[in-house]
């Protein structure tokens, strides 16, 4: 068996020839970018997700305060109606999760807010004639007048909830809105009305 030797100047001419071969450069660019780019591609996907469910619980709370305050007396089938027409703006995204509080509060001076009524779908509802479970802002209504609140709350489950655990600790991001408008028809809304 013939040994082969190695000079200094043939591992030299080795080496120069290895640095000037380029046939699997991108192969290797490819094989290191290509976790960075799956995991931008993730967090952009959750992201835009994200976004676009939490304006859809924002218009949801919105939309359910609006058609409250163009009443002046609502009736429970209406109230039913109302909760339905505003829980199916969630779609494409399942709206059975999607947690819903109306309520109507009565401001004085006096005695600050107090709830005067109140519908929870898949939520509880806030005790007639005590504090409101939240905080009201001020300067919103005068004394004696009425106001609707809103609240929207929703809990968004990742595809990815593996990563979702690993980045955020939770498979899951709750995402909650609250709305405040004046009733338009009348001083107060009464509810229920009788069908």
């Amino acid at each position: 068996m013939k040994r082969r030797r190695f000079s200094l100047g043939s591992i030299g001419r080795a080496a120069a020839r290895f640095a000037r071969d380029r046939r699997a450069v991108s192969a290797v660019e490819f094989a290191l970018l290509l976790p960075i780019l799956l995991t931008l591609f993730i967090a952009g996907n959750e992201l835009s997700q994200a976004l676009t469910i939490y304006r859809k619980v924002s218009h949801t709370a919105n939309a359910l305060g609006d058609l409250v305050s163009q009443v002046a007396t609502i009736s429970t089938s209406e109230m039913t109606n109302i909760l339905a027409a505003t829980t199916a703006i969630m779609t494409p995204y399942s709206a059975s999760g999607v947690k819903l509080v109306v309520s109507s509060v009565n401001y004085t001076t006096s005695g600050g807010f107090k709830t005067a009524w109140s519908v929870g779908q898949n939520a509880t509802a806030w005790t007639v004639n005590s504090a409101p479970p939240i905080t009201i802002p001020s300067g919103l209504v005068s004394d004696g007048q009425q106001l609707v609140v809103t609240q929207v709350q929703y809990t968004y489950t990742s595809t990815f909830s593996t990563f979702m655990q690993d980045i955020l600790g939770g498979t899951s991001i709750t995402m909650a809105d609250v709305a405040y408008l004046r009733p338009r028809i009348s001083p107060k809304i009464d509810y229920p009305y009788p069908n």
